[in-house]
């Protein structure tokens, strides 16, 4: 609020100042109370609202993960669409590495200054064999620290501004 600069000239004014500044301390006072009390009210119906949907959807989500690995091995080009959102596949490979093996195993190019593993960059010389083992594609050995798993991660998209 823009007022003009005064001053107080009185004790009666002075008065009249702190009067308003009470006044105003307990509208302050007040409202956050409301807010409080509001906030209050909202979460006691939001939030197990909220987690009854996640739950919900979290059910729906395994449900539509197990149909859709069962028609991905009928047929691994199975990919479905609708109004509603789609749900495709895509490969996920875990690495697991231990950086005080590699460190002993690999070239030079591959550690940073500090003895650290250059892990993007080494990661695109790696084979993965069915059995989880790591080969490394320049040399054709075994490294030695660093296993791998293969998965299916199901996405499961919304139509555009759903989340």
């Amino acid at each position: 609020m823009a007022e003009e600069t005064q001053r107080i000239e009185s004790e009666d004014e002075l008065y009249k100042k702190m009067f308003r500044r009470r006044k105003l301390l307990e509208e302050q006072k007040a409202d956050d109370k409301q807010r409080q009390n509001e906030l209050d009210e909202t979460a006691s119906w939001y939030e197990p609202a909220r987690e009854a949907r996640q739950s919900e959807l979290g059910y729906i989500d395994s449900l539509i993960d197990d149909w859709f690995l069962r028609q991905y091995a009928k047929n691994p080009y199975y990919r479905y669409r609708s109004r509603n959102g789609s749900v495709s596949k895509r490969q996920v490979t875990t690495w697991k590495h231990d950086d005080a093996k590699l460190l002993e195993s690999i070239p030079d190019k591959y550690i940073d200054v500090k003895p650290k593993v250059k892990w993007g960059d080494y990661k695109k010389t790696l084979d993965v064999t069915d059995d989880g083992k790591v080969v490394n594609r320049e040399t054709g050995e075994l490294v030695d620290g660093v296993t791998a798993s293969k998965s299916i991660k199901v996405t499961i998209k919304s139509p555009e501004g759903e989340e």
